[in-house]
């Protein structure tokens, strides 16, 4: 059969897809899953190809199947928009909704134009579900799917996880070789995306990963990763375990059979900073492997701000971690939830603590509740807007302590002087040479560059966010 995978078109706001762009994994794996059976794949990702083309292209590939991702709460309305449209250019084909929003809140996707939701892993769903399309078998026996009639949502049996994520099929990269030049991360270009574990084992109220995954954690074997990463052309790679390096001893091999194969990568890693405090050698160990940059979801400043989202760490991690980057000369990043209910005091702590610890690279999240998550159960009737483009984590859905206009003055404040600390720090000539060496070198784009300068001067504006709100009521 064939199957066309769709990645919706850029909508939204601010918020994530304005400071990455990656492939879609989730679908390579998917269409990696499928392949071995028989099944043809192709892959449209309409942020590059535009709606209007990829649709065309789609439609001349004659699909029989029309997978459509929809991960981030943000896609919502532009998913559904994009499978009636599907649904009406191909009105025989099977229209299939995946992706973590989905699974976590199947009950929105109860639309007449999509046939089936997929809940799970992608790998564990369609292989089966394939099997019973083409065959004109009985889709209520295939394990992992929601079935949209007439007469409501039908749950199917849950697929099972393999627990040993080596038996996966290697994504299929190929897929994407016409797109793979323009997928970065922040200043980073091109960049790919790899997966070496899956789930995670904290708690945090805010976060849908471990809700997803049902509270299990899973890795690849250190030869399986090495595997993968040989199969990837990118410089850069982005690690998308939430976690990496919770297994101390897999890290350490992982790195030494990196550094055997020869290969020579600029790593970007999210990891945790109570793992950074009790094992600093996998730094040096992953240096050599390459380049290392990490991403730390500190989150609050204070025992108290992370007992509120359920962090498990303690604050004394962060500074002590920050610290041992620093002396390692690692580049890192770091990110802080900012509540609703904050007041001036609080936005003011927040500034004397990246200037204190000099944490320049920092990005500002606000508390947003996800469908699905514990936070959402907690808050939901408390939600002012039911506007999804909303939900990018940098605009307030909750109601704000402060009036909306002075939450956001404060809140653009914190990026603006983000940028004020990496001056006092690094210096405003030292910033922007160090910015020319890097498109000099060809590790960054003049086109990154200056997308990043323009990010940084739209998030220091409140009226950005205003304006979303005043957009969402129109």
């Amino acid at each position: 059969m064939k199957v066309a995978f769709i990645k919706p078109p850029i909508g939204g706001i601010l918020g994530l897809e304005m400071l990455t762009f990656v492939e879609p994994l989730g679908m390579e794996c998917v269409a990696g899953s499928l392949e071995p059976d028989g099944h043809e794949c192709r892959i449209f990702d309409l942020r590059l190809d535009g709606e209007q083309k990829g649709v065309r292209d789609c439609v001349a590939f004659e699909p029989d199947v029309v997978g459509l991702q929809c991960n981030f709460t943000t896609e919502r309305r532009r998913t559904l928009r994009l499978s009636r449209l599907m649904k009406h250019k191909l009105p025989d084909a099977t229209i299939i909704i995946g992706g973590h929003d989905a699974s976590r809140d199947p009950k929105w996707f109860d639309d007449e134009s999509i046939d089936l939701i997929a809940v799970g892993d992608g790998e564990e769903v369609m292989p089966a579900l394939m099997d019973a399309l083409a065959s004109g078998g009985d889709l209520s026996k295939a394990p992992g799917v929601i079935r949209n009639t007439s007469a409501g949502q039908r749950r199917n049996i849950q697929a099972p996880s393999r627990s040993d994520l080596d038996t996966l099929p290697m994504p299929a990269r190929h897929l994407i070789k016409d797109y793979a030049p323009n997928y970065y991360i922040n200043f980073r270009k091109p960049l790919a995306l790899m997966e070496t574990a899956r789930g995670c084992p904290y708690r945090c109220n805010f976060c849908s990963v471990w809700k997803f995954h049902e509270k299990t954690f899973r890795e690849k074997s250190p030869a399986r990763v090495v595997e993968e990463l040989k199969a990837i052309d990118a410089p850069n790679v982005f690690i998308t375990d939430d976690i990496f390096w919770l297994d101390v001893h897999r890290g350490r091999e992982m790195a030494r059979l990196i550094k055997e194969a020869g290969i020579k990568k600029y790593f970007t890693v999210q990891t945790r900073t109570d793992i950074i405090c009790r094992h600093p050698d996998l730094i040096e160990m992953w240096k050599d492997c390459g380049n290392l940059a990490i991403f730390l979801g500190l989150e609050k400043v204070d025992d108290e701000g992370l007992k509120s989202v359920n962090k498990n760490n303690k604050a004394v991690n962060n500074v002590r971690a920050i610290e041992l980057l620093k002396e390692m000369n690692v580049g890192f990043a770091c990110n802080f939830i900012v509540d609703p209910s904050w007041g001036r005091k609080d936005f003011a702590q927040l500034r004397d603590w990246v200037d204190k610890y000099g944490t320049y690279n920092s990005g500002f999240s606000i508390l947003t509740p996800l469908p699905g998550t514990d936070l959402w159960s907690e808050v939901e009737n408390q939600v002012t807007t039911d506007n999804w483009e909303l939900f990018d984590i940098v605009h307030a859905v909750l109601p704000t302590q402060l009036p909306l206009n002075e939450f956001y003055e404060e809140y653009s404040r914190l990026w603006d002087w983000s940028l004020e600390v990496r001056y006092k720090y690094r210096g405003k000539l030292n910033t922007y040479m160090a910015m020319v060496g890097a498109i000099a070198s060809g590790k960054v784009s003049l086109g990154a560059i200056r997308k990043g300068m323009n990010m940084a001067k739209i998030f220091s504006n409140p009226e950005t966010f205003l304006e979303g709100h005043a957009n969402a009521l129109n």
